[in-house]
């Protein structure tokens, strides 16, 4: 059977399907950007933390030093929208 052959059946698509949309509202959006702002304030407070410790080796405090410039920057990007 060929492709040409296979394509002239019936057209099995649904016109129009329902599709049920869950649709969130603004407070519900803000809020969840709300959750994820406290908890990266929570996860730099305790980056912090280990990073004044000192009991890092000098390239897993800088990889520290990337992963918290990295979520800073997130949250910067989070505040803006």
């Amino acid at each position: 059977m060929t492709v040409a052959n296979r394509r002239r059946g019936a057209d099995r698509r649904v016109k129009h399907a329902t599709v049920d949309v869950e649709r969130r509202s603004g407070l519900d959006r803000r809020l969840i950007v709300e959750s994820a702002t406290a908890q990266i304030h929570a996860v730099l407070e305790l980056l912090t933390q280990l990073a004044d410790m000192g009991a890092l080796r000098d390239d897993s405090r800088r990889l520290l030093d990337t992963a918290m410039l990295r979520l800073r920057y997130a949250l910067e990007r989070m505040d803006l929208e």
